[in-house]
């Protein structure tokens, strides 16, 4: 970045002004500086992953709102829950981006490797029983999944497992945010939008299907388009808590962009 500011100056521009997070660590002890009304999600979702790499003894939260503030915290996930409350986004406008298009469930096929995660879920009652699922998972769908956990009381739906058999881009970042919200992902507002599925399901407990056609930025890489087939399942643990498991399969046959220009077509005629 050039600029006519250095150091210490410039590092408190930014974060005032450009919605970056100061991120220092020495020793066990990280110093975290932001000012929450204008951090950007990408800045946010960049620093809990930077976190996930740091071995953490204590971290030092400062907050810019008219003055600074600072708070002592003794864990990594205690900082992470503390900013996720700290920090309020508006979801950015990216209309199109993302299309998706319900299916029912007597469409998949038999030979679907989806159809093994509807039967696992059927045989185990919607029951959570992580031998009984995952087994299928990686014959299946060559391990293809992510876990998430509705927290009781909580909104929040959280990452809490996930498969080696994503692409390699979404593997790489979804492995480090165990823990962090859906949606806390480099993308945000694709984040946003995928949980927006897992929340509809975890609501009327039972499976969902859907095609999806979107346009995914990751970190220092052009937009890019991914077309596939969710299914998303939910299911109760023991305890009684619920976690939802989604899985996805490639399908470059799926175009929903022509659908949707066809419909834009017929109500402009």
């Amino acid at each position: 970045m050039q600029a006519s500011l250095s150091g210490d100056e410039l590092s408190k521009y930014v974060v005032k002004n450009l919605g970056f997070v100061a991120a220092s660590e020495s020793d066990g002890s990280v110093r975290l500086r932001l000012r929450p009304a204008v951090v950007a999600p990408t800045a946010l979702s960049a620093l809990f992953y930077w976190l996930h790499d740091q071995t953490i003894e204590r971290v030092l939260i400062s907050c810019l709102d008219g003055e600074w503030s600072h708070e002592l915290v003794r864990s990594r996930d205690e900082a992470m829950r503390r900013l996720l409350a700290l920090v309020k986004f508006i979801t950015p406008d990216r209309e199109g981006d993302f299309l998706s298009m319900p299916r029912p469930l007597h469409q998949l096929q038999h030979s679907s490797p989806l159809r093994a995660a509807l039967d696992a879920w059927s045989a185990t009652l919607g029951r959570y029983d992580a031998e009984v699922i995952r087994p299928s998972l990686q014959k299946a769908l060559d391990d293809r999944f992510v876990l998430v956990e509705a927290p009781d009381g909580s909104p929040n739906l959280l990452i809490n497992d996930v498969g080696s058999g994503l692409t390699r881009l979404a593997e790489y970042w979804l492995s480090r945010a165990r823990g962090l919200r859906v949606e806390d992902q480099p993308d945000y507002a694709y984040g946003k939008w995928v949980a927006r599925l897992y929340q509809q399901a975890l609501s009327c407990g039972e499976p969902l299907l859907e095609d999806v056609d979107a346009v995914v930025m990751w970190p220092d890489q052009p937009r890019q388009s991914y077309r596939y087939r969710r299914l998303v399942l939910p299911f109760k643990r023991r305890d009684g808590s619920s976690v939802l498991l989604g899985t996805t399969l490639h399908d470059p046959d799926i175009d929903l962009r022509i659908k949707r220009n066809q419909e834009l077509l017929q109500v402009l005629q």
